[in-house]
């Protein structure tokens, strides 16, 4: 049986400024308050994660893009240099009755690469004459030596096969440069 009512409750329960018992209808109302907002932000969380991936893979490739043009660049400029080298050759020298078959450039020798390290367009290290890497395993073709007068001797190489991948900035098969000896692993004639 319910207890009996007592007129003091209805002063004590409802005055002004009275103490307020929320009951299970304001904690339905709370929980799904704080669900809402626990979602909010777990949205929010999982979307920043994902922008700042995607932004950081399209960065990566930026910078790879970067790399490729820089070596593209490169290789055109010495290329470029080569064939107006030829070209001023060409000109200077005389015309005669006989043509004259082309004969591939003198093979010294042939190796692997034992360091990895950079190949150059000139046997002189700054930044400038760096054509890209060469990696440990690649095999090569020298078709010129070269002792500087510090007594670091050099090779002008052709990269004839690739070992597997080690960076990004590797140069491609077929690349001729100069390696620094200490580089290079035994020559075999």
């Amino acid at each position: 049986m319910p207890p009996k009512a007592d007129p003091r409750d209805w002063d004590r329960y409802f005055r002004p400024g009275a103490p307020r018992r929320g009951g299970p209808l304001r904690a339905l109302a709370n929980i799904v308050l704080i669900g809402v907002t626990l979602g909010i932000l777990g949205g929010a969380g999982i979307f920043a994660w994902s922008f700042g991936r995607e932004r950081a893979q399209q960065s990566a490739a930026a910078n790879m893009s970067q790399i490729e043009t820089s070596n593209a660049a490169t290789l055109a400029t010495q290329t470029a240099r080569s064939l107006a080298t030829v070209v001023v050759v060409a000109a200077a020298t005389p015309v005669s009755a006989e043509t004259p078959t082309a004969s591939p450039a003198p093979l010294i020798g042939s190796g692997s690469v034992a360091n990895g390290g950079n190949l150059r367009s000139e046997p002189v290290v700054v930044p400038e004459t760096v054509i890209g890497q060469v990696c440990a395993g690649d095999m090569f073709d020298v078709l010129e030596e070269r002792a500087l007068g510090d007594g670091v001797l050099w090779y002008r190489i052709r990269v004839t096969a690739v070992a597997g991948d080690c960076t990004p900035q590797r140069v491609s098969l077929g690349s001729v440069g100069w390696a620094s000896a200490q580089l290079l692993g035994a020559i075999a004639p």
